[in-house]
């Protein structure tokens, strides 16, 4: 057994804010609901709440705007971007780490969308599409990708494997800040809409060797991003 580590509760606050950031519930430039709200929402304190957004503004992810459009606002992430990428080449072999984890899971989860799937689920997943083809920048680009992941791992009414993808999600959001936005936005659309047409068609096969195939192309793009050197990242 581990050691169990105590864990304050304003480093639980900043890790559902960071999470929601990753998730894409939040873009550059939105605001956040005020301290008070956020406190209200996750049952802590002001105080708590404070400390939170004091650790996220030195990570570079919020910043505070005063005025009568002031408030909490999500940053370009230029900073936590620059950070994650900077550790990735550090040690690539986190990524092949999580990509195999994300292929053993996201494959299941398309399998089993195949056979289980909804009517609302298609309408779900494709709708991920559309907003795909209506970004007009990395955030949105990332928002409307994890959109299409997580509406998959719903359709697979699996909630471990829907927890997983979460999971991992979270964890992979920030590498797509710098690869070439036209080159991934290409061959992400071909990938969600075969895809979904192979769950559409309930072919289990067809669906997990889709989403395979994605993923492998997914990370050929990362590595091709780690390759170039830090400075031009």
């Amino acid at each position: 057994m581990e050691p169990v580590r105590k864990v304050a509760i304003h480093e639980l606050v900043v890790q559902r804010i960071r999470r929601a950031i990753h998730l894409g519930d939040y873009l550059p430039g939105d605001r956040l609901p005020s301290e008070r709200e956020i406190a209200e929402r996750l049952e802590v304190s002001r105080e708590t709440v404070r400390e939170a957004i004091k650790v996220l503004e030195s990570e570079g992810y919020l910043v505070s705007r005063r005025g009568a459009t002031g408030g909490l606002a999500v940053t370009a992430l230029g900073g936590p971007v620059q950070r994650t990428l900077a550790q990735l080449q550090e040690n690539q072999d986190s990524i092949v780490h999580l990509m195999d984890f994300r292929r053993a899971n996201e494959c299941l989860a398309a399998r089993l969308a195949a056979k289980l799937r909804t009517k609302n689920d298609l309408a779900q997943i494709s709708h991920a599409i559309e907003d795909l083809k209506m970004a007009k920048d990395i955030p949105r680009f990332r928002k409307a990708d994890a959109r299409f992941h997580l509406a998959v791992a719903v359709a697979s009414r699996n909630p471990y494997v829907e927890r997983a993808i979460v999971d991992a999600r979270e964890a992979i959001f920030l590498w797509h800040g710098n690869r070439s936005y036209d080159l991934v936005l290409h061959t992400t659309l071909s990938g969600h809409q075969k895809i979904l047409d192979a769950i559409a068609a309930q072919d289990p096969d067809a669906a997990a060797a889709a989403m395979d195939e994605h993923l492998a192309v997914a990370l050929e793009e990362i590595r091709q991003t780690l390759s170039r050197p830090a400075e031009s990242i």
